[in-house]
């Protein structure tokens, strides 16, 4: 017990002294792990690339990289723009376990306070159930469903409030790491994007070479509504459908597992794993770039979605869709989707993501319902007890 009050002090003192260097970095832990990651940049600022296609374009044209591409953390968006560039933190600094964090961040103390003056700021404080602009949205994205245009599109939706792991984050990072041991739990500071905390049990890529995992994830409930219901299996077979024909287009041998039922807090989804192993060895960045945005935060079909989400949604998503992790460090890369998150502000608020995925089966009321249970896993983030 002692030995556990210790490193738990040690943590958040290592945390406190990486908010306060001003530095660009990045603190994780992966599911089912015990000890973080850090990945910090101890000069400048994180290297803003161009990753994700041209939004105007119904093929999408992605940024090309010599070998393996570059090597660091990446912070990507669902959509970027010039105020929500992808980000890549230099790992000046990469190393694991809180016993070497501590030694690295010992003299983080001659940097400067952090400044968020260049985050981009959306203060959307009405909840979901006196939100119009998700009601009229709800309406627009049903209405394409309903002439089959579309085989699903995902609905997203923010919240800026009150929350007491804002401003106590050394403690909120801890907490977390031991509340949801199925899920990525990361902290990520960045001048450009600010300061961003989640959850997110949603794999999208890791591997090296020609050895390759990813996941389907999509339908959510709690356990108390029983039986998936044919709106979330078909959502997921959709999600898994779409998986299955990107990696077959890369010439991939596939193994597959489920579709299961996956834990991540007091949230359940189904899920579905994919082992692949590529003819050649592959940059990251080009299976990357067959994978994301899946159908589980975007839609079917993937770029008329893409479009249709930047046009008609009403919720600037920010980082919140796209995805993060480390890349070609140590020769492998290990990235999530961007969901259960949150942007962190001054004064003790932040801003909250959820969405969910609508098809032709999809009812209003249990949308609503959905956005609210995911937006419950991080409000209940510091809550010593575990469900």
């Amino acid at each position: 017990m002692n030995g556990e009050r210790r490193q738990d002090k040690v943590a958040i003192e290592c945390v406190r002294r990486l908010l306060d260097s001003g530095l660009d970095f990045a603190l994780y832990r992966f599911p089912g792990e015990r000890e973080p990651h850090l990945v910090l940049q101890t000069s400048e600022e994180a290297l803003p690339l161009k990753m994700q296609p041209d939004v105007s374009s119904t093929t999408g044209t992605y940024a090309s990289f010599s070998g393996d591409g570059p090597s660091g953390f990446i912070f990507a968006p669902f959509i970027e723009t010039s105020k929500t560039p992808t980000l890549l933190i230099r790992p000046d600094v990469a190393v694991s376990g809180w016993e070497l964090i501590e030694l690295e961040t010992r003299e983080l103390a001659k940097h400067r306070r952090i400044s968020l003056s260049s985050i981009e700021l959306e203060d959307r404080t009405e909840g979901i159930e006196e939100s119009d602009a998700y009601k009229v949205a709800f309406r627009s994205f049903k209405y394409q469903l309903d002439r089959e245009n579309y085989q699903k599109l995902v609905l997203s939706f923010s919240q800026l409030k009150d929350w007491e792991g804002a401003g106590h984050e050394d403690v909120l990072f801890t907490r977390a790491a031991e509340r949801f041991p199925n899920s990525m739990v990361y902290l990520v500071y960045t001048h450009r994007g600010g300061r961003w905390f989640g959850c997110t049990p949603e794999l999208l890529l890791e591997g090296y070479g020609q050895k390759w995992h990813t996941m389907a994830l999509a339908g959510t409930r709690t356990w108390e509504h029983g039986e998936w219901n044919d709106k979330n299996v078909h959502e997921q077979r959709i999600v898994s459908d779409y998986i299955e024909g990107q990696l077959q287009s890369l010439g991939a041998r596939i193994t597959r597992q489920g579709p299961y039922t996956s834990k991540a807090g007091h949230l359940f989804h189904l899920r579905t794993d994919y082992t692949f192993h590529l003819p050649k060895p592959t940059a990251p960045m080009r299976i990357l770039g067959m994978l994301h945005p899946t159908p589980a935060l975007c839609g079917l079909p993937k770029m008329e979605a893409w479009n249709f989400i930047r046009l008609f949604e009403r919720n600037k998503r920010l980082y919140y869709g796209g995805y993060l992790g480390p890349m070609n460090l140590r020769a492998e890369t290990n990235i999530f989707v961007n969901i259960r998150c949150a942007q962190i502000r001054p004064g003790g608020k932040a801003l909250f993501f959820a969405g969910g995925g609508l098809t032709r089966n999809s009812i209003f009321s249990e949308e609503k319902d959905e956005i609210k249970r995911k937006m419950d896993t991080l409000l209940s983030a510091l809550a010593k007890d575990q469900s």
